[in-house]
Parts: structure tokens; C-alpha cells; sequence
């Protein structure tokens, strides 16, 4: 068996590996642009690990390749593909970069330094940080349910910039989920549904809302049981 073949192999799938394991993580729903973006950032540390651990010959984390045998005169043509990697996923999530700030804001308000907020926006952190009672909420509720204690009118500036923060669409789930569902229920077996139908089914499927059906059924003056 061709032995480079086969160690190019094996450093191909310990590398695709990662990548699948970061696509499990990205996909799902109910995760916010935060939790996605500390995903991609592990993402890129592990790889630059991978580097360090290439020039040193150390294969910890190359399972497949230790297993094959470590060409040495392959580890620069591999290193160069660990950082065409890191270069291509900084240039895609370029983005990241300039608003790593403000997620640090919004994932911990009470612990990052009010000097590297923006000037406009220091005296709320302050005031917040200086707060026992939303601490403690913020210690024991999830994020999302935690800026809806927080008072509008005492902190305007930081509610706003929670808001742009939890409608960030960070994957395509709702539409894919959606999507699957309209096809489910508009077949050919179901000709009558009509838009309107179709609008009130994908409303109930994909809302996390739950319909009281006692106390729906409650308020039926009379009942038709079809037959």
C-alpha cells in the first residue's frame, strides 16, 4: 500500500473529523449567536494546537495519523493545509472579530471591565454590576429569561443591545425545520388544504407554544364529535 497516500489519509480524516464535530454543534435550534461564536473560536484554537503539536511531532490529537505513521517530510505540506484552514475560517467569520466585544457585554455583564465598553454606554454596566438582586437572577436563570428581568427604563441602552443580540439568526434551523414541515403536510394525499390552512398548520408546529385544549374545549358551548 502506497504509505503517503495512506498518511494523507489519515491526516485528512483526523482534520474532517473536527469539522464534524463542529458542525454538530453549530446546527440545533434555540442557540444563540454567542454560543455559535464560541463554537467557531474553539474551532480555531484547537487547530492552531494542531499545528504546534505537528512541528513538535507530538500525534496526542492525530489519532488516525499516529496510527498510519508520521511521514516527516509530509508535516510542512500539512501544516500548510492547518493554515490555509485557520486563514480561510478567519476570513469567513471576519465579521466575529469587530463584535467579539459585545458579546463579551452580553454574556457577562457583571464581570467584564467597564473601560472596554464604549464611553456612551458605562454608567449602565456600572449601575448593573453594583446590583445584588439582578446578580443573583443572573447566576440562576438562563441568559435569555435573565434580560427579561432586567428593567427597560434603568437600562435602555443595555436592553437594546440585548435585543439585537438574541435576534441574530445564527443558523438556518427554523427555515430548514419549516420547510420540512410544509412538504410533510402539503402532499397530494391532503388536495384541500388550502394557504390559509397551510398558514395555521406550520403556525402550531413550529411555535414552542402550547395550546390549553381543557380550557379550549371548556369554553365550546357545544361539542361535535365526528363520527
Amino acid at each position: 500500500m502506497d504509505k503517503k497516500w495512506l498518511s494523507d489519509l489519515a491526516f485528512l480524516v483526523d482534520v474532517t473529523e473536527l469539522l464534524n464535530v463542529l458542525n454538530v454543534q453549530l446546527q440545533g435550534k434555540d442557540q444563540i449567536i454567542t454560543q455559535l461564536f464560541y463554537h467557531i473560536r474553539a474551532y480555531k484554537q484547537k487547530l492552531l494546537l494542531l499545528r504546534r503539536h505537528l512541528s513538535a511531532g507530538n500525534l496526542a490529537n492525530f489519532p488516525c495519523f499516529r496510527e498510519a505513521g508520521m511521514m516527516k517530510e509530509k508535516v510542512p505540506e500539512y501544516d500548510a493545509v492547518l493554515s490555509n484552514l485557520i486563514q480561510e475560517f478567519d476570513s469567513r467569520f471576519e465579521d466575529f472579530r469587530h463584535t467579539a466585544s459585545d458579546f463579551e457585554w452580553f454574556v457577562q455583564p457583571f464581570t467584564i471591565s467597564v473601560d472596554t465598553v464604549s464611553d456612551d454606554l458605562q454608567m449602565e454596566p456600572i449601575e448593573l454590576q453594583c446590583d445584588s438582586e439582578l446578580k443573583h437572577k443572573f447566576r440562576s436563570l438562563p441568559l435569555t429569561d435573565f434580560y427579561k428581568c432586567v428593567p427597560a427604563n434603568r437600562f435602555p441602552k443595555m436592553c437594546k443591545q440585548a435585543q439585537v443580540m438574541l435576534s441574530l439568526f445564527g443558523s438556518i434551523y427554523h427555515c430548514e425545520q419549516t420547510f420540512s414541515l410544509m412538504n410533510l403536510n402539503k402532499c397530494k394525499l391532503r388536495c384541500k388544504v388550502t394557504d390559509s390552512h397551510l398558514h395555521n398548520i406550520l403556525t402550531l408546529t413550529v411555535s414552542p407554544l402550547h395550546p390549553n385544549l381543557e380550557k379550549l374545549l371548556k369554553n365550546k358551548v357545544q361539542l361535535h364529535v365526528s363520527h
